[in-house]
């Protein structure tokens, strides 16, 4: 009577670890006619709670509200020889990219050649700036206010959020050389400094 209860036992357990393996050799098995689905709708908002309060730290070198993304790699200017005033052209297809988070926000962007003069390359003479113009605008002098972009006057969602980009085209370049050493085949380097500010006027 032992024996016979002691077999069925055994029997019984070896039994559940044969349905043991089989279940992991054949895994999981999909059911038939029980899949669903949720439709997903992503709404974007601008940075807006509606406190009147602006996120903008502009002291923050970190913030991820109001960026300038991109500008220009490089000018390449050509002029031919003149007086002692030197009047260079550029043309160019690259844009200026400032990234906004707030449809209300201002911002503007100022252009300016560093230090007001350039550089002449063989001698290192450096030779005033007298007027620099991106897309026609002024950006030397009196009443220059050095802005290329800026947010739009009558802001919207597709003209004052994501990623706002100014097509620079036509840029000219006018300098002073005074002692008259510029020769063919001279060059001159510069650089043109980009300033990013939460107001309309650069101020």
């Amino acid at each position: 009577m032992n024996k016979k209860k002691g077999t069925l036992y055994v029997l019984t357990i070896m039994g559940l670890l044969s349905s043991t393996r089989i279940a992991e050799i054949g895994g999981a098995q999909e059911i038939t006619n029980q899949t669903q689905e949720t439709p997903t709708m992503i709404t974007v908002i601008d940075n807006d709670d509606g406190s009147g309060v602006d996120p903008l730290d502009p002291t923050d070198p970190n913030q991820k509200n109001l960026l300038l993304e991109t500008v220009p790699k490089n000018y390449q200017f050509k002029t031919k020889l003149q007086g002692q005033t030197v009047t260079a052209s550029a043309k160019a297809n690259e844009t200026l990219d400032v990234f906004n988070d707030r449809i209300n926000r201002e911002w503007s962007v100022k252009a300016q050649v560093v230090d007001n003069y350039l550089i002449l390359a063989r001698s290192n003479e450096k030779m005033e700036v007298t007027s620099f113009k991106m897309n026609q605008i002024e950006l030397v002098g009196t009443g220059a206010t050095g802005i290329v972009a800026q947010a739009a006057a009558s802001k919207t969602a597709q003209n004052n959020t994501g990623v706002i980009k100014t097509t620079i085209s036509d840029l000219t370049i006018t300098f002073n050389d005074l002692n008259r050493e510029l020769i063919a085949g001279d060059t001159l380097k510069g650089t043109i400094s980009y300033k990013l500010y939460n107001t309309p006027n650069a101020q």
